[in-house]
């Protein structure tokens, strides 16, 4: 029996690993993002103001990670919590729900960073960001979580130096391949098609 050509081969392959990889629901499924005034406030002399951009909540949910490193306040959703409320919590609000499976969160490096899901009746917790160490802004990836399902998240940056910033979040529904996903499968079967067809025309006799 003939072998498949090696390139329809690994477009099928390919496809089917594509799909394993969840798509980020935030930037298309977001509708309203509410927190207390008083972001983007430095306390007197902290040092900060150089580099430092107006805080940013869209930043949040624009589906763009930033260089890791970068500068805490430079293009993100900051705040200083001797400046505000304590604690100081974000709430984030889908068009509907959705099941998750996977979160990452960049913010940064020296502060905790805890992600809630309402299940209907209670906040819970998602996922618990630690500090990472390092410099500025930093990637925080939950991996494989115990799939829950929520139509709004709650943030809230806890401990280091009361100097919090988040620039990204994702949240992963799981089972929902993204598009390109689709479209590198939906490829990968019709190489593959085409590859069946051709061999079956090359071993048509006649009598």
């Amino acid at each position: 029996m003939r072998r498949l050509p090696i390139i329809a081969t690994l477009a099928l392959i390919g496809g089917f690993a594509s799909v394993a990889h969840a798509q980020n629901v935030i930037p298309d499924h977001w509708t309203t993002i509410s927190r207390p005034f008083g972001e983007g406030v430095l306390r007197p002399g902290s040092g900060w103001d150089a580099g430092s951009t107006p805080s940013n909540v869209l930043s949040l949910v624009d589906g763009i990670l930033y260089p890791e490193g970068q500068q805490w306040n430079y293009g993100s959703y900051w705040w200083d919590e001797t400046q505000t409320v304590s604690p100081f919590q974000t709430y984030l609000q889908l068009d509907a729900s959705y099941t998750f499976d996977r979160l990452v969160l960049q913010a940064d490096d020296n502060d905790d960073y805890l992600i809630e899901f309402w299940n209907g009746s209670a906040w819970q917790t998602a996922f618990w960001a630690g500090a990472t160490g390092g410099y500025g802004l930093t990637t925080r990836d939950s991996g494989m979580l115990s799939a829950f399902t929520t139509d709004r998240f709650r943030f809230t940056g806890l401990n280091g130096d009361q100097y919090y910033a988040m620039s990204e979040f994702q949240a992963f529904a799981a089972g929902v391949p993204e598009p390109a996903s689709w479209a590198m499968l939906v490829v990968g079967f019709g190489l593959a098609g085409g590859a069946i067809r051709s061999r079956r025309k090359a071993t048509i006799t006649f009598a």
